[in-house]
């Protein structure tokens, strides 16, 4: 029996040295791609031309998936997914950066920035692909969910834009700036 409870003790104690083992090389690598990251985002900008360095976006959005993906259930993962819809837009792939606000909406619910998530989904399929029924949607369920939120107004200006013209517009600003003034 002594040899049975000796043996079972030895067991559990291996179990927990290989899970605290894996543990601590989770935090490690979680460290170490947080300072990677953190690195590239610096080198990423030139700071006197403030212009960005296209490839090394491309590689902060590679660091920021693979966080994501290794890292899915941690509070960084919805901030970093936002970063690279940021960054995808900036380089041109509106799509991409789509997806990675749809991502952030399904996956991380809880995320403080979900309503410029929604709000920015339906703007860029207003502005990148011309597609009002899908925006109105975005705009709509921001409206909805979030009634006080700041861009609730943007979005109710957007959607009162739809099918007019770049001289319709000018005019409606025209007409609304003379009404101020008489008040």
């Amino acid at each position: 029996m002594k040899t049975f409870v000796c043996t079972l003790l030895f067991v559990i104690f291996c179990l927990f040295s290989c899970s605290s083992g894996k543990q601590a090389d989770a935090s490690a690598e979680r460290e170490s791609l947080i300072a990677s990251i953190d690195s590239l985002e610096k080198k990423m900008f030139n700071r006197q031309s403030m212009e960005m360095d296209k490839e090394l976006a491309a590689k902060e959005i590679q660091l920021y998936q693979n966080f994501v993906k290794k890292f899915r259930d941690d509070s960084l993962s919805a901030e970093y997914l936002f970063r690279s819809s940021d960054l995808a837009r900036a380089l041109g792939d509106s799509s991409g950066s789509i997806g990675y606000l749809s991502q952030i909406c399904n996956n991380y619910p809880a995320y403080k920035k979900i309503p410029e998530c929604i709000f920015l989904q339906g703007y860029y399929c207003q502005e990148f692909f011309g597609d009002t029924t899908q925006a109105k949607s975005f705009y709509n369920q921001l409206i909805s969910k979030y009634p006080g939120h700041a861009f609730v107004d943007d979005a109710k200006a957007l959607m009162q834009m739809f099918g007019k013209s770049e001289q319709d517009i000018i005019n409606d600003f025209e007409k609304k700036a003379g009404e101020k003034k008489k008040i």
